[in-house]
């Protein structure tokens, strides 16, 4: 059955977009699963995600029954949303900007808000997976360098071991020198 909806179009991805609907809700008191992911499957009406019981200060004291739909604008534009509100009063009683052109109204300025507030979690998400990716550089930096000073140190071990086998070959060169000569002497007191 066709019902009066909000919609507004977002330049951010469907994930970014849950997530900040999740955290208004979250804000205004609701109590979402605690496991798994921020929207469930299971919680959906027709395609939309419906939060039961929801109160929201901005659009007055009563609990609503809020229905979401977050959709990908289009094949073209993977980064772009789509939202879709509707809202019910209880018993999948949906109000329409003439039943109640207050709530009709709070509930635009809800919407707005989201351009804003999803914006923001956009770049919070942003900067926190460049965080890790800095954290995951300088730790390769760090290994880098670790491995340099290995490196080095056994550099200057084999170096050290190159000048040892050196003054071993030179003294090793005068040994079979002076056994060469034991040898001449030996075998010219056998000629005489």
């Amino acid at each position: 059955m066709m019902q009066p909806a909000l919609t507004l179009e977002l330049a951010n991805n469907q994930e970014d977009v849950k997530a900040t609907i999740l955290q208004k809700l979250k804000d205004a008191g609701y109590k979402p699963q605690t496991e798994g992911h921020l929207f469930w499957k299971n919680n959906t009406t027709d395609g939309f995600y419906v939060f039961n019981n929801t109160q929201l200060p901005s659009l007055g004291s009563q609990k609503l029954d809020m229905y979401f739909k977050i959709t990908q604008k289009n094949k073209e534009e993977k980064n772009n949303s789509l939202i879709y509100l509707l809202i019910s009063t209880g018993n999948e009683n949906f109000t329409s900007p003439e039943q109640d052109t207050v709530l009709w109204d709070n509930a635009r300025i809800f919407l707005s808000s989201l351009i804003e507030n999803t914006t923001a979690y956009s770049l919070e998400e942003d900067i926190r997976k460049q965080e890790d990716v800095l954290a995951a550089s300088q730790k390769k930096l760090s290994n880098f360098q670790k491995d340099e000073k290995d490196m080095d140190g056994k550099m200057k071990k084999m170096q050290e071991d190159l000048r040892t086998n050196k003054d071993n070959q030179t003294n090793q060169q005068l040994e079979v020198e002076n056994q060469r000569q034991a040898l001449e002497a030996l075998k010219l007191k056998r000629k005489a």
